[in-house]
């Protein structure tokens, strides 16, 4: 706000110094030439009032030295400088001089040769050479009582004396404008003051709007048109404010999409630097955003692909697709779409990368067509069987009791094991639709566990293998009973057939804070580690030929793997090669 009273009031100054110095030079001037003229015409007045004194006492030329006596008394009533001249310009009184033997002829003069010449007075200004100073000279003809011209009367004033009158009016204009000056500073500094405090105060408005502060608002008492802004200011601000509202809930809209997208979303600037990434690709970079930002892409990505195609979409300005494998940090496959975002001008084009991961999407394709071929597979084998038999039996062999009862019973074994087969591939399907109903309630996990012994207590004795259930405490869950028995006579009947005779299987249940443990261990022929993540895929089998031979499907551990998670529980495996295999379960604890 000072800086703004003191601009107006600069300002004015400046404009009432010039307009001052203009009015003192022209008034000045105007009256000093007044009063100039107005000493002349006194000087001129007391010039003739002298003559007219000198006048009645001149007679002829021969008298008129003798005027000097009248004019000692006249000088006693003007103090001006009296001087009279005769005809041939030789100074015959001076009354400023009273040794005239060094004064020159005056017949040059140029007052003197105006009355020379007959004009009725003569006037001059010039420095006399014999006072050096600068004198107004009035010359007069002295006349002789003929009427002829015997002399010249001349009166002389300094300019000094006739110009302090005006150094005196010029003093006093000047003071008078040096006190106007000052008190019309103080008059413009109050009015500059009110009028630039609400003209500053809506000026500090605009520039908090400008830094973002859209809260500020002009209070201020305004006049005018100075209201009129002010309100139209605090307009803008409030509907400056609803904007960036607005603005802001979309931005952390879009925060939140973009944070919860399952597609990785990267936008990179003109200069290849990113600007915006989320959780999904700091998943895919296996990095934390903190190390993304700012930085290359070239430095996140380490993917020849990936780098490829987003050169491609820079080069061409246009969107680019492709299915990309990356191998670091882990193997994936991404779908890459690349989009350009157009700039000022073509130089500043963003790009925004989306990367949707397709790595499970794929393994899952690839499980459906290994299930589809290995349901094939498993299915020829029995319908072969039967296929066989039947046409063997026709051709004749039915007709030989013993191999037709040989052959029946092998007919049997085959459909009874390729319906086996298409139930559990019908009760997978439901499984993983979650079609399967579960009935919860409570299940007292050891009573579950030694109904299972009972059912598996025959085909155990057959090998001589030992079971053996150890509880830590009382565990109890929220369940079905008949499916939690399938999953642990599953399990227990594996662990039958993969162990050797006289082998020891063991079950141990106990619990932790929230969760019921059960562990199924044995001492059997145990997994190859490389193989212990593919148990739970369909149709697979560490030993294929004793697991066909003992009636397995191969889907056995699929079908528990999904009645597992159906619980809301877990499944692992751990395994040693010759050592044995367990299997941990996790299920959540009843609430009481």
């Amino acid at each position: 706000m000072k800086k703004m009273q003191t601009q107006v009031l600069t300002i004015f100054m400046i404009l009432f110094i010039i307009f001052g110095s203009c009015v003192v030079f022209f008034s000045t001037q105007l009256m000093q030439s007044y009063a100039n003229e107005n000493q002349k015409e006194d000087l001129l007045e007391q010039s003739k009032l002298v003559l007219s004194n000198i006048n009645s006492l001149a007679k002829d030329e021969a008298t008129f030295s003798t005027l000097k006596e009248e004019a000692l008394k006249v000088k006693e009533y003007t103090n001006q400088r009296i001087t009279l001249i005769d005809l041939n310009g030789t100074v015959v009184y001076d009354s400023k001089i009273t040794n005239l033997t060094p004064l020159e002829n005056h017949s040059n003069r140029k007052e003197i040769q105006a009355i020379l010449k007959g004009e009725p007075q003569g006037t001059d200004s010039r420095t006399s050479k014999s006072t050096k100073k600068t004198l107004y000279y009035v010359a007069q003809p002295v006349l002789s009582q003929s009427g002829q011209l015997i002399g010249v009367l001349r009166l002389a004033k300094p300019l000094a004396e006739m110009n302090q009158l005006n150094d005196q009016m010029m003093q006093s204009i000047v003071a008078f404008i040096f006190l106007a000056l000052l008190l019309t500073a103080g008059i413009t500094f109050l009015v500059a003051k009110y009028i630039a405090k609400p003209i500053e105060e809506v000026m500090d408005v605009a520039k908090k709007l400008s830094d973002n502060h859209y809260e500020a608002r002009f209070s201020g008492n305004g006049y005018g048109e100075i209201t009129k802004l002010g309100q139209t200011i605090n307009e803008l601000a409030e509907s400056l404010d609803d904007q960036m509202q607005e603005i802001t809930q979309n931005k952390e809209r879009i925060n939140e999409l973009i944070n919860h997208l399952v597609i990785g979303v990267m936008q990179l600037d003109e200069h290849r630097n990113i600007q915006i990434v989320n959780p999904a690709m700091c998943q895919i970079f296996d990095m934390d955003s903190s190390k993304l930002i700012g930085k290359s892409y070239a430095e996140a990505t380490k993917s020849y692909g990936l780098s490829y195609l987003i050169e491609k979409a820079y080069r061409k300005k246009e969107r680019q697709n492709k299915e990309i494998y990356f191998y670091f940090p882990s193997e994936r496959i991404v779908d890459a779409n690349i989009v350009p975002i157009a700039g000022k001008t073509r130089e500043d084009t963003n790009l925004i990368v989306l990367l949707y991961d397709i790595t499970e999407i794929r393994r899952l394709e690839k499980v459906r067509t290994d299930f589809v071929t290995n349901a094939s597979h498993e299915l020829r084998t029995p319908i072969t069987a039967l296929k066989g038999f039947s046409e063997t039996l026709l051709d004749g062999a039915m007709e030989d009791k013993a191999i037709l009862k040989q052959f029946l019973e092998i007919m049997l074994e085959e459909s009874t094991r390729l319906n086996l087969l298409v139930n559990d591939i019908l009760e997978l399907s439901k499984l993983e639709q979650r079609q399967v109903p579960i009935s919860f309630e409570e299940v007292v996990v050891k009573d579950a566990v030694l109904s299972t012994f009972k059912l598996i207590n025959q085909k155990a004795k057959q090998k001589e293998i030992t079971m053996h259930l150890f509880e830590e405490d009382c565990v109890k869950i929220d369940g079905d009973r008949n499916r939690l028995k399938q999953v642990l006579a599953n399990l227990i009947d594996n662990a039958v057939i993969y162990t050797k005779p006289g082998g020891v299987i063991n079950v141990i249940v106990k619990k932790s804070e929230s969760q019921a443990i059960i562990t199924i261990s044995d001492n059997g022929m145990g997994i190859p580690e490389d193989e212990i993540d593919r148990v739970f895929e369909r149709f697979y089998r560490v030993d294929k030929g004793r697991s066909r031979n003992s009636g397995g499907t191969g889907l056995g551990l699929s079908i528990v793997k999904y009645l597992v998670e159906n619980f809301n529980g877990t499944i692992t495996v751990k395994s040693k090669v010759g050592l044995g295999t367990t299997f941990t379960l996790m299920f959540p604890l009843r609430h009481v």
